[in-house]
């Protein structure tokens, strides 16, 4: 095979890197492991069949690693290589000029008003979301306890719900929950759960929560997840 030749480095690069979704991937892979149907969840304008080509692409290229676990259903998994860390720099000067230059990222802050978050976590973790996302962002953001939101999901009725695993609760209930509300209200009703180590990702995945987010989280990820991840309907707009 005649290898191929490039007329400058950056040619090489954007052979690599080029179109619209890989350097999306490459972000979202940045801060951890993410399963196909997640990345799917966190990327609601991409097909399957796109994603499932930019993925071989990118791990033809060295970029991203491939694990498949011998489970049923079988699970596969993505992650950066050694040779995929090296772009981080890449993707994080891309996110910081896109806050920079994109109205709706004007000083780095999407609005999410509009937005119903229910958070359950410690009392140090829901200030920071109360900040980050109510306060900065707009969104109504209600911090209760798991017995409480168990108890008062039907009347909260969130646009979606993030949970801080680094509480040693059992969550398999609010599962069942968010279920039988989705069914309710036939909207569905996203969680992301905020995870420190593998073993908390292990136990979200187990109790039926597989998107998570690694803590701590960057604002702009969980801003972008919680976008993504609800209806654009829900949200009243961008701030001027």
């Amino acid at each position: 095979m005649v290898e191929k030749q490039y007329g400058c480095p950056v040619e090489f690069t954007l052979d690599k890197i080029g179109g619209k979704w890989k350097c999306v991937i490459l972000w979202w892979l940045r801060r951890g492991t993410k399963r196909f149907g997640e990345l799917m969840q966190l990327m609601p304008g991409i097909s399957r069949k796109v994603l499932t080509t930019q993925l071989r692409e990118l791990e033809a290229d060295g970029l991203i690693g491939r694990q498949v676990f011998q489970e049923t259903p079988p699970r596969v998994e993505y992650s950066l290589t050694a040779f995929g860390e090296t772009l981080r720099p890449i993707t994080e000067l891309m996110c910081d000029w896109g806050k920079a230059n994109a109205p709706q990222f004007q000083f780095g802050l999407m609005c999410l008003r509009g937005l119903h978050i229910l958070a359950i976590a410690t009392p140090l973790t829901s200030q920071r979301l109360e900040a980050e996302l109510g306060e900065l962002r707009g969104a109504k953001v209600t911090t209760v306890s798991l017995a409480i939101a168990l108890n008062t999901l039907n009347q909260i009725c969130p646009n979606i719900v993030l949970i801080d695993y680094s509480i040693d609760e059992d969550f398999d209930l609010l599962h069942e929950s968010l279920k039988t509300l989705t069914a309710d209200s036939q909207k569905p009703i996203p969680a992301v759960a905020l995870i420190a180590n593998d073993q908390e990702r292990d136990r979200a995945i187990s109790q039926g929560f597989p998107i998570h987010l690694m803590e701590p989280v960057e604002t702009s990820e969980l801003v972008g997840a919680i976008a993504n991840l609800t209806s654009a309907e829900d949200m009243e707009g961008y701030a001027e």
